[in-house]
């Protein structure tokens, strides 16, 4: 698929609206050294490489498609000719070829740790690579937001079996495009981080709006900052969480957050909340 990747999700804007959600999340977790390279890791064809280059950060573009990294190669030297670009294939099972603390930056978009043959393994290698004070940015498929295939083929055995394991498969309409992944749900995903020895800082549900299909919203500029804006606004609620199709974790070490848990930090209005029953009294 990799020649004809980004013109399959260049066909509906949606797509480019999902992508500016899940950088303006991105942005709040981008180092301020630049002494580190930062690791696009599940590159593919570069999207998110070539926003973090753009930001002057040193980039090392991942894949365990040799063909989308070969793109993904192709569209930083396009874009930027005078710049090295570094681009390794890698399973982010293991992330063999990185040293240890190499990066302060480690960003796996486009749903990479759900379709890691083992995630768990994934995500120590994640903490392995991250330099101390570093973030690891990782979009996943939602558990909840992966129901409706069942709901549309009658299929309530599948969808029992799939809430209670998030295992299934990619329902491609070609059959030799479908691969296995794996749905999360908060919970689930906060253990794993604090048994890999990693801490969950933030979770945001993406994308609070279902506007696939070329919904009229997205082609006026106004709108379409309203609507990220609330985004921002609402993603890390416990009801964005559940609607969304998708998830992005922002995780750092576990010894760089004071008190070291695994549960996602409180969004700004439940602290507000919290502080208001405080006074009450």
């Amino acid at each position: 698929m990799a020649p004809r990747y980004d013109d399959i999700y260049a066909k509906d804007p949606y797509w480019a609206y999902y992508r500016d959600v899940s950088w303006q999340d991105l942005k709040r977790s981008l180092p301020t050294d630049l002494g580190l390279p930062v690791l696009d890791a599940g590159c593919g064809t570069g999207i998110y490489g070539l926003k973090l280059l753009r930001s002057g950060f040193r980039v090392v573009l991942s894949d365990l498609s040799r063909k989308m990294l070969d793109v993904a190669e192709r569209n930083a030297r396009a874009s930027f000719p005078d710049r090295e670009i570094e681009a390794v294939q890698a399973d982010l099972v293991d992330l063999e070829p990185f040293g240890d603390g190499q990066f302060s930056l480690v960003v796996a978009q486009g749903d990479v740790l759900s379709f890691a043959s083992d995630w768990r393994r994934a995500l120590s290698s994640v903490r392995r690579v991250l330099a101390p004070n570093g973030r690891a940015v990782l979009s996943l498929d939602s558990r909840f937001g992966g129901v409706d295939p069942f709901l549309k083929q009658n299929d309530l055995d599948g969808l029992e079996e799939f809430l209670s394991s998030g295992t299934g498969e990619w329902l491609a309409d070609r059959p030799e495009e479908r691969f296995p992944f794996h749905a999360f749900d908060p919970a689930e995903l906060a253990r794993g981080a604090e048994r890999a020895g990693l801490v969950m800082v933030r979770l945001i549900g993406k994308t609070l709006f279902d506007l696939r299909h070329g919904h009229v919203w997205l082609s006026d500029a106004a709108t379409r900052r309203r609507l990220l804006a609330m985004e921002r606004r609402y993603g890390e609620t416990p009801l964005a969480l559940g609607r969304a199709h998708h998830l992005q974790a922002t995780f750092a070490l576990r010894e760089d957050v004071p008190g070291g848990d695994a549960a996602p930090r409180k969004s700004a209005g439940a602290r507000r909340k919290r502080r208001r029953k405080k006074g009450a009294g």
